[in-house]
């Protein structure tokens, strides 16, 4: 078993640390030690146990490889437990974060990475989208013993591109006014993206050589570009 010393060497940048079957570990500040013990089953499934309290989990066919201690909140007294789950590619990882306030485990959420967290309350996720990182902010909520995502407007972008192919610019995401045209051989700025929520089509905020912006669909976008960077 390891310690709590081993475990915690950052507020909550725990991603990156070996995960563990098993350990000790006081998680709900009564300054005694907690017996923290995770077992994999089949598909995906996993049993965590705290104590005598337990819960069962499902990463959904990931190979489920242990846990490690973060703290999300140094100004709080609780700390959290991360469960790590592999996929075939880094897109597929899922994290599982759990709370135990001495009597029971309580599901917080699951993110697909835990990119930044400085034990402010506050995780950041980034998802690799083809050419970009969208930044997803989470927020932990003590009380509700939940970590919920904040929602955007638009997602932060700011990547250059090169036009092989003249294309319109719209000047909303609905209709069909066009605000400009982009000239073939001239760089553009991909300013942000609107993603939905369930699936769709994403838009692109994009500003021309001349300066003015508009809206573009993802796939007229990379048609008609080069120079984005694309994952090998």
């Amino acid at each position: 078993m390891l310690s709590s010393a081993v475990l915690l060497a950052a507020p909550a940048g725990a991603q990156g640390d070996a995960p563990v079957k098993s350990a000790n570990v006081d998680l709900d500040g009564d300054g005694k030690p907690d017996a923290v013990s995770l077992t994999p089953g089949a598909d995906g499934k996993f049993t965590l146990k705290v104590g005598v309290a337990t819960v069962q989990g499902n990463a959904a066919g990931n190979e489920v490889s242990g846990f490690s201690v973060v703290d999300l909140d140094t100004g709080d007294k609780w700390k959290e437990l991360l469960v790590h789950s592999v996929g075939d590619v880094d897109d597929d990882h899922r994290f599982f974060l759990y709370g135990y306030d001495g009597k029971g485990v309580k599901p917080l959420g699951d993110v697909r990475a835990l990119t930044e967290a400085k034990g402010n309350g506050i995780v950041l996720v980034d998802t690799w989208m083809g050419f970009w990182h969208r930044r997803d902010k989470y927020v932990l909520d003590r009380k509700a013993w939940k970590l919920n995502p904040v929602p955007q407007e638009l997602y932060a972008v700011g990547v250059e591109a090169t036009v092989k192919k003249s294309f319109p610019l719209a000047q909303a995401r609905t209709g069909s006014a066009v605000v400009a045209t982009t000239a073939q051989g001239s760089k553009v700025q991909v300013l942000a993206a609107s993603v939905p929520p369930r699936g769709g089509d994403v838009w692109y905020l994009v500003k021309s050589s001349s300066g003015l912006l508009g809206w573009v669909r993802e796939k007229a976008l990379m048609e008609s570009t080069e120079g984005l960077p694309l994952a090998g």
